[in-house]
């Protein structure tokens, strides 16, 4: 007996991925108890294309609450209202090989998070979890709780899957005999403006107050930090927008002001009170 696994689908505006991963996901050899969409409200058709489907279970948000608040619902809905053993964690442009939840079962237990390998559409490899078939016990979420949702964009796999997981003493394991296609390629030049946003913002907030202080990994938040302000100034266009979200996240960062502030696509700033 491998134990019951739930699904987590987090999908947003990508309905043509969105059906190509629930096909994939219908087609493993060992079955998942359930599967759940979360829906960051989209407005491309997704709604319509779930309303008509019977054998998954749909979770509609009222806003676009980012990765961290999709798997945050996502897992809460398994961890609250359901008795599976396990959640399988993937974005809508996950896509796993027939075979890819079995092996993962047959290599991990009720403390142990194991994920796939993963190739990028570059070719490149994953090696660290992250959205992309992580396998976790429901033992290990009701010890860690639920992903930060107050990171809305960027970072916030990382901080669940990694940062906090080190911090709780659990182990996580690559399986390179467990595949996946993560198929959307990410980019790191030429990002929306709102991207440096989250992304810089984010990126002091993990090293600063999420991380061991360490000499070695200060001198790796700058580094990144200079990195990203030379994209700007070297290499994007729309420099004087992107340098104002730039400086923006930097301060949000060092001064632990999280949530959805910038709305994603147009850029406009929201209104927060802290």
């Amino acid at each position: 007996m491998k134990g019951k696994v739930g699904v987590v689908i987090l999908t947003h505006n990508r309905l043509s991925l969105l059906k190509v991963t629930l096909c994939k996901v219908l087609a493993q050899t060992y079955k998942p108890a359930e599967i759940l969409v979360v829906d960051n409200n989209s407005d491309d058709g997704t709604k319509n294309f779930l309303a008509d489907l019977n054998d998954v279970t749909k979770l509609l948000l009222n806003d676009n609450s980012g990765p961290a608040g999709g798997f945050y619902e996502g897992i809460k809905y398994f961890a609250e209202n359901t008795d599976v053993d396990y959640v399988w964690l993937m974005d809508d442009d996950f896509f796993p090989f027939p075979s890819c939840l079995q092996i993962l079962l047959d290599n991990t237990h009720n403390e142990k998070v194991v994920y796939p390998y993963v190739r990028e559409k570059n070719l490149a490899t994953r090696l660290k979890p992250g959205w992309w078939g992580v396998l976790v016990p429901l033992h290990v979420v009701k010890k860690v709780g639920y992903p930060k949702r107050e990171l809305f964009f960027w970072a916030e796999d990382s901080e669940y899957l990694q940062t906090r997981m080190h911090k709780f003493n659990f182990s996580s394991e690559w399986i390179p005999s467990a595949k996946g296609v993560h198929f959307t390629a990410r980019t790191t030049n030429h990002r929306k403006p709102w991207k440096y946003y989250y992304e810089v913002r984010n990126m002091l907030y993990m090293r600063l107050y999420e991380k061991e202080p360490t000499i070695r990994r200060y001198k790796k938040m700058l580094r990144s930090w200079f990195y990203l302000l030379g994209a700007i100034l070297f290499k994007d266009d729309d420099k004087l927008k992107k340098l104002k979200f730039f400086i923006l996240g930097t301060y949000h960062g060092v001064s632990r002001k999280l949530g959805k502030r910038i709305e994603p696509g147009t850029g406009k700033r929201l209104k927060i009170i802290n």
